[in-house]
């Protein structure tokens, strides 16, 4: 991952600020880490690749100007693996800026936007101010040279640029937490899906609309003095089995043997993985062992396993590696993974 730039601000913004007075204006720190297509000829300040490309994308968008005093920060060009590395990246970079401004807008691709947000939501603890994830459906002529023309369906109706400026709006409202902008709507971090096939779209808890302005619906966290910090460590030696007709006990704990957890999952069609369940805690005794897919009664099931339900596969699995990560034992584990996060 490349170091991050220093804060980039135009010159148009400068004045502004110099003019501020007695009664400052908002002020939005965008964070690049791909999604940033604003026009799909690739012209320059169509897209950010490097830090340099900061200054003219935010000179196309002037019109945000209206909105906040927006300056922008590089985390990474979005190219390539997406991870938690790049993730914890964003976390330190709005810990590093968190008092100086008012609202956070994280410019992420759309490919990996579910799981971004999942993370942010449970690395970012006590918010008192938005942090807006955003990306562009438009495609780059690489992207386009290898079939990506898919346009996102409840967006084309809004241009790219339509979409940065509404997460500007979203990053100086009065919600407190992780959130989404895609299209006209907001989505609650937590939980949501996103889904490819046949074309992208994302599903979850949505918490407003944009229109004319921003219409919340009530349920969102607001605005207030808590304690913030983050919470970026993750635990990644971990032994991910999905089960298949045919897999013994004896072959998921080889995989796991050595490691610090085994995420264990499930297919709808496939639940008879269930009766390996009491062997595989008895067999890693000591070792957390998270079961995602479980439907059904399946009779009672040792106590060590973490069950979890009501979230997608995504999710389960990075709450998981989350929760590893800052747990001492295995009751601060049961407590982090098992409590609810969708508040």
């Amino acid at each position: 991952m490349n170091a991050p730039s220093p804060i980039l601000k135009t010159a148009h913004q400068t004045k502004m600020a110099k003019g501020k007075g007695k009664h400052p204006r908002p002020s939005v720190l965008l964070l690049f880490l791909g999604g940033s297509v604003i026009d799909s000829r690739g012209r320059r300040g169509d897209l950010v690749r490097k830090p340099k490309d900061i200054e003219p994308w935010l000179a196309q968008m002037s019109e945000m100007d209206i909105i906040a005093d927006t300056t922008g920060h590089f985390i990474g060009p979005g190219t390539g693996a997406i991870g938690l590395a790049e993730w914890a990246g964003v976390a330190k970079a709005i810990e590093a800026h968190y008092a100086g401004y008012d609202g956070f807008v994280v410019v992420h691709q759309l490919e990996t936007i579910e799981a971004a947000a999942e993370a942010l939501s449970l690395m970012l603890d006590g918010l008192e101010k938005p942090v807006v994830l955003v990306g562009s459906w438009l495609h780059t002529r690489q992207e386009r040279s290898l079939g990506r023309t898919l346009v996102v369906p409840g967006a084309q109706e809004f241009g790219a640029k339509a979409s940065f400026i509404n997460a500007v709006q979203v990053a100086v409202s009065d919600a407190a937490e992780v959130l989404v902008v895609f299209g006209s709507t907001i989505f609650r971090g937590h939980g949501l899906h996103s889904t490819a096939d046949p074309q992208p779209t994302l599903t979850g808890r949505v918490l407003g609309k944009i229109d004319f302005g921003i219409r919340l619906f009530g349920a969102q966290i607001k605005r207030a003095k808590r304690a913030f910090r983050i919470r970026a460590q993750y635990e990644t030696n971990v032994a991910m089995v999905e089960y298949v007709p045919g897999l013994t006990v004896e072959q998921v704990v080889g995989q796991a043997t050595g490691r610090k957890g085994l995420f264990f999952s499930l297919a709808p069609a496939l639940q008879g993985g269930a009766a390996m369940l009491p062997s595989l805690a008895s067999s890693l005794r000591g070792l957390p062992i998270a079961v995602f897919g479980l439907t059904g009664r399946v009779g009672r099931l040792p106590s060590s396993l973490l069950v979890l339900a009501d979230q997608t596969r995504t999710a389960a699995l990075i709450h998981f590696l989350w929760a590893l990560g800052q747990a001492a034992n295995q009751s601060a584990l049961r407590k982090l993974l098992l409590a609810p996060t969708d508040r």
